[in-house]
């Protein structure tokens, strides 16, 4: 998830990094962003409380709940961003090593000067298309290879770095995280896993973090030097999202409401509750979810499931209230999908990279070494087919005429390769296209060198350029002339400067050039470095995993239920893709709903019960030793209210104790008034998510019955409401983009004061096209009141809501909070 949400955005936590844009319209430089919160499957709407706190008093439940709220998402969104550099990887703690093994990256030590052709940008991208790592400044250009003994010194502990205690002197495993929720939720749930646990220290301290650090040197762009939010920035915002629900069941604990059942909806009389759930009835559902969760945490049914689905494939069978939460689980699941490749004006770039990768799959070829009945062989030939290097080097490396560290890439190399070389090879038409453009008036010839010149400039560089452009409200691309040292001020000491044509042609030419070097940057670091960490991950990751496969593959029939995977793949990019109304007298193209991809889910969500019984059935040792964690997992999501101890206090007394030891009665009462706003604010959200939810089944019910006049009336009725899904983490997710700090559109101060995210959030990058080689943006494709986009936009996700200023919160209770998430993550790892 890290990796892939690598954040185009500015860092949250690190002042001398970071601005951002309030919910107000104004902006604070060097402070922290306001705070949304949201109501996920896994939370419950805040609790109501009739007794107001005052700012002499402690809080209620309500404004706990609140504040909770804001500084868990602040503290998850800061530690995703800090990732951006390689000190965040040294500074993760277990099982993450403190120090990089020697060789795997190599920071600069000045920076080279580009030999540019007298040809311009064509024949300068073409010299970095043959020699990536000389294009991306930054990026670490090691070219020997690691001797093994320091590759795997991490290694050899084998599992005495599985708890993070035999080593602890060394490499101070014990130690105090910098990205404590990231690191509770990876050590208390992930690294316990079956199989992944027996993993050697390396493939963490070696593998996984070379990878991170590289990626991190690699100094890739963010949103604010495009003009545009991108793709890194939307995913990191949303596993922002999804992570900071995670971790505040994980660290607050899950409220125990009532006794326990022996099965949820099974018992009539059990707390009061009716068994029966309307799947019609948002409330029906929401309640399911919450008896579900109860049981799970601190009941019997997580035994209750496994023997359920050994048992047969019809999961939903097992009970009313699980046959309701699933429902309830397929809505959300559903909202998600569509915000990312619907709702997201990047949607449509992302579904294009998708069906790139999809395409090169050799899905025959996979098939067929599955279909191979001796384990061990069908393990090796499906290593030689997807790991195997074929290269002239890897046969001389072979016969030993030569010892180059670069032999080459495999076959998964070679489809991230080609799946970002066809992407940057779009933002190259788009460069050419502006260098050889001949309107009027074209872009002058010394901005473009300067432009080209900073791209190939170092980090250090590129910081101080932004740095000034905020401060001055100039953008980027006037920031970028200003420091040249030849030629830059003089151009815009002429004449006034650039046009705002001009000046647009020069942003389009920056944010083109910057799209290549970040993708020429993430390939040279999967595919292209050495050492190869990417390969030896995967071989590490198939070694450990190898007596499950087995066992798998032995009794279960695992090209049967590939097919359904690449059937579902192909369904779910049909399903994604923009289609005209059957009988529309205009060309306009219509997206997928959200009741469009519940109803795919639901078509499709046999395939994943039937795969899950398969190996419940079949493969017993596999299926114990995965109940056996999930028992442990949910048992983590307790709360330890009855036990002594500061540590082990509730988070609710830790929360109350934060704010009760705040230091003066002003502070203490700008805090409490932006708590109870959040409050205010969260109450808001999920009324509304309500509302969409009952609009949801209301609609599923209307197909289900045939009544499609009943449905198309609700549709007409609500217009864009159905490119809305449920969950107020969307709007959490919405607002974090909303308030990007954007370059100014135009070239002088006047005018051009620093934008947002919600201020182009129907624009994507120059060069990013969809499937189908169309424009990536939606923004034209559906009939949404929300000038006509279903997705992205900032007012609708909230619902007009606006996110109050919760930096004062931040600013007085971050500092304590970080501290508390460390201590509570202790104790997952079960070191308190």
């Amino acid at each position: 998830m890290t990796m892939a949400a690598r954040a185009e955005g500015d860092s949250v936590m690190r002042p001398s990094t970071f601005d951002d844009c309030s919910a107000d319209g104004r902006t604070y430089v060097e402070g922290a962003p306001p705070s949304l919160s949201a109501q996920s499957p896994m939370e419950s709407a805040p609790p109501s409380s009739s007794t107001a706190a005052t700012a002499g008093s402690s809080l209620t439940d309500q404004q706990v709940h609140a504040l909770l709220d804001i500084l868990s998402h602040h503290e998850t969104y800061a530690e995703i961003e800090a990732f951006k550099t390689p000190d965040a990887v040294t500074d993760y703690g277990y099982p993450f090593s403190r120090t990089m093994a020697p060789g795997l990256v190599q920071q600069p030590q000045q920076q080279q000067q580009q030999q540019q052709p007298s040809g311009g940008l064509s024949g300068w991208l073409r010299s970095a298309t043959s020699t990536p790592l000389n294009s991306a400044p930054g990026t670490p250009r090691s070219r020997t290879p690691v001797p093994a003994a320091d590759q795997d010194a991490a290694s050899n502990k084998g599992s005495e770095g599985k708890t993070g205690n035999d080593d602890g002197d060394k490499d101070n495993d014990g130690g105090d995280s910098g990205t404590p929720v990231l690191q509770a939720l990876l050590t208390g749930f992930l690294l316990p896993l079956p199989w992944l646990r027996d993993l050697p220290r390396g493939f963490w301290s070696v593998r996984v973090q070379g990878i991170l650090a590289r990626l991190g040197a690699a100094d890739l762009s963010e949103s604010y030097d495009k003009g545009a939010l991108g793709t890194r920035k939307m995913l990191a915002t949303g596993s922002s999202a999804v992570i900071e629900m995670l971790g505040r069941g994980a660290l607050g604990g899950v409220p125990k409401k009532r006794a326990p059942t022996s099965g949820a909806g099974k018992d009539d009389d059990a707390g009061g509750e009716a068994s029966s759930y309307d799947v019609n009835k948002p409330e029906d559902l929401q309640r399911a979810w919450d008896d579900v969760v109860q049981q799970l945490v601190y009941g019997d049914l997580v035994d209750d499931i496994f023997d359920h689905i050994a048992r047969t494939d019809d999961f939903e069978s097992h009970s009313p209230a699980v046959k309701a939460a699933a429902e309830y689980t397929l809505i959300h699941l559903a909202a998600f999908a569509h915000r990312v490749f619907i709702g997201s004006p990047e949607g449509q770039y992302l579904l294009k990279l998708l069906e790139n990768v999809h395409s090169l799959i050799p899905y025959k070829l996979i098939k067929q070494t599955l279909r191979v009945g001796n384990a061990a062989t069908m393990i090796n030939g499906m290593m030689r087919l997807l790991l195997a290097k074929l290269s002239v080097t890897s046969v001389t490396n072979w016969f030993g005429i030569t010892q180059s560290p670069d032999d080459g890439m495999n076959l998964l190399q070679r489809i991230v390769s080609l799946v970002l070389g066809w992407d940057a090879g779009e933002f190259r038409k788009v460069a050419d296209r502006i260098e050889k453009d001949k309107a009027s008036p074209p872009p002058p010839e010394d901005a473009l060198r300067i432009i080209r010149e900073h791209v190939a400039a170092s980090r250090e560089e590129h910081e101080i350029v932004r740095r000034a452009s905020r401060a001055n409200g100039q953008s980027i691309v006037v920031a970028i002339l200003s420091s040249a040292s030849e030629g830059g001020a003089a151009l815009l000491a002429q004449s006034g400067g650039l046009t705002e044509e001009q000046h647009a042609r020069c942003l389009e030419y920056y944010s083109a050039l910057l799209s290549v070097r970040d993708r020429e940057a993430i390939a040279a670091a999967l595919c292209k470095q050495a050492p190869d960490l990417f390969t030896q991950a995967i071989k590490d990751l198939v070694a450990a995993y190898d007596p499950m496969i087995r066992s798998v593959h032995a009794r279960v029939d695992i090209k049967e239920h590939l097919d359904g995977a690449q059937g579902f793949i192909d369904d779910f990019i049909r399903a994604s893709k923009p289609t005209k109304d059957a009988g529309a007298a205009t060309t306009t193209e219509r997206l997928a709903g959200v009741d469009e991809y519940v109803e795919l889910l639901r078509r499709n969500k046999g395939l994943l019960y039937r795969c899950v019984s398969a190996v419940a059935s079949r493969c017993d040792d596999v299926w114990a030793d995965l109940r056996e964690w999930t028992k442990a997992a949910v048992r983590k999501f307790r709360k330890d209210e009855d036990e002594d101890g500061d540590a082990r206090r509730s988070m609710e007394a830790r929360l109350r104790d934060m704010f009760a030891d705040l230091e003066g009665e002003e502070t203490r009462r700008r805090v409490l008034q932006a708590i109870d706003a959040h409050a205010a604010y969260l109450t808001t959200l999920n009324d509304l998510s309500s509302a969409r939810l009952q609009l949801l089944v209301t609609t599923a019910a209307a197909a289900a019955t045939n009544d499609h006049e009943a449905s198309s009336a609700d549709l007409s009725s609500t217009g864009a409401a159905m490119m809305e899904g449920p969950g107020v983490y969307l709007a959490r997710w919405q607002a974090l983009l909303d308030d990007t700090l954007i370059t100014p559109a135009v070239p002088r101060r006047a005018g051009g004061a620093l934008r947002c995210g919600r201020d182009v959030k129907h624009t994507v990058a120059m060069g990013k096209t969809g499937a189908g080689g169309m424009p990536a943006s939606t923004s034209k494709k559906t009939g949404s009141s929300d000038g006509g986009h279903g997705g992205g936009g900032g007012g609708s996700r909230g619902g007009g809501v606006e996110a109050p200023d919760v930096s004062i919160v931040v600013e007085a209770l971050g500092g304590p909070f970080k501290e508390l998430v460390r201590e509570r993550a202790r104790g997952l790892r079960g070191l308190a």
